[in-house]
C-alpha cells in the first residue's frame, strides 16, 4: 500500500526530470547555434512568409491550441476585445480566434475580418457559424494589412492579434489601422515579440528563421519601437511571458 501512495509521487518526480532534461537539452542546442546574420530582427530584413498560412490553414487550431492554452492567450485575446466596441475592423484575423469573444460583447455593432490568406479566412468563416445568433452583422474580406481598402476613419475600433510578425513592414500596417479608424477611437493590439531580457533575445534571434519557415511569422521583432514609429499613442500596454507578449490599447495620434 506505501509503495502505491508513493506511485504519483515518482511519477511527477520523473515528468519533472524528463521536462527539465528536454528543456536542457534545446537551451544547450540554442546556446551553440551560430549567431544569427546582422538585421536578423529588422522586418525589411526578413522574407514575408505569407504561403506558409496557406499551407497551415487546415491543422493551424489544432497545432497552436495547446500552446495559447499553456500561455493563458485565449485570457488575453478576450481581455483586449471587451476594449472593442462600434463598428470594427480585425486585420490579420487568421482562423477567427477572437470570434467567440466578439460574441459576448455587445458594444460591437458590426465586424469586419480581413486577412491576406484565403484559406485562414475561410476556416474563420467556417468557425463563425457557431456564433451566428450572438454576432453582429459580420464581413469576411482578404486583405492585406499594408494597403486596407477602407475610408479615412471608417471604424472605430482596429484589432490585431499577432498579425504584425507576418506583415512586410509591420509599421505601414499599422499606419493603415491608424488611418481607417477614428480619431477617438481605439487599436488593439496583442503581439509578440522581443522580450526584456538579452539572453532571451538572443535565444529568439538564433531561432527566428526557423521559426518564421514553420509558422510564417518573425517573432523577434521590437514591437514597442514598431509601433513608436508608426505614430501611434499607447494608452495602456501590458507584457507577459517575459516581455514577449504585448497587449496594447491605443489611439492615433491627433
Amino acid at each position: 500500500m506505501a509503495a502505491i501512495k508513493r506511485f504519483p509521487l515518482l511519477a511527477a518526480a520523473v515528468g519533472l526530470y524528463g521536462a527539465s532534461a528536454y528543456a536542457g537539452y534545446h537551451a544547450y542546442r540554442i546556446y551553440k547555434a551560430p549567431a544569427p546574420p546582422p538585421g536578423i530582427s529588422d522586418p525589411s530584413q526578413q522574407e514575408v512568409k505569407h504561403g506558409v498560412f496557406d499551407a497551415l490553414a487546415p491543422e493551424y487550431d489544432a497545432r497552436i491550441s495547446w500552446d495559447e492554452w499553456l500561455m493563458r492567450l485565449g485570457t488575453r485575446r478576450r481581455d483586449l476585445v471587451k476594449q472593442a466596441y462600434g463598428n470594427v475592423l480585425e486585420v490579420s484575423a487568421g482562423t477567427g480566434r477572437n470570434l467567440e469573444y466578439y460574441a459576448s460583447n455587445k458594444s460591437i455593432k458590426e465586424i469586419t475580418l480581413s486577412d491576406v490568406s484565403e484559406p485562414m479566412l475561410k476556416k474563420a468563416y467556417a468557425r463563425m457559424k457557431h456564433y451566428l445568433r450572438e454576432l453582429p452583422a459580420s464581413h469576411f474580406h482578404i486583405y492585406d494589412a499594408e494597403n486596407i481598402p477602407a475610408e479615412d476613419g471608417q471604424f472605430d475600433t482596429v484589432i490585431d492579434t499577432f498579425g504584425l510578425c507576418s506583415c512586410g513592414s509591420p509599421v505601414k500596417a499599422l499606419k493603415e489601422m491608424a488611418r481607417c479608424c477614428k480619431k477617438d477611437g481605439r487599436v488593439l493590439l496583442l503581439e509578440h515579440g522581443r522580450g526584456k531580457y538579452q539572453f532571451l533575445n538572443e535565444a529568439l534571434d538564433k531561432t527566428a528563421h526557423g521559426h518564421a519557415d514553420k509558422w510564417g511569422c518573425w517573432w523577434n521583432r521590437d514591437i514597442e519601437r514598431i509601433v513608436d514609429e508608426a505614430g501611434l499613442e499607447i494608452i495602456e500596454m501590458e507584457r507577459f511571458h517575459f516581455g514577449t507578449t504585448f497587449w496594447m490599447i491605443a489611439k492615433p495620434k491627433a
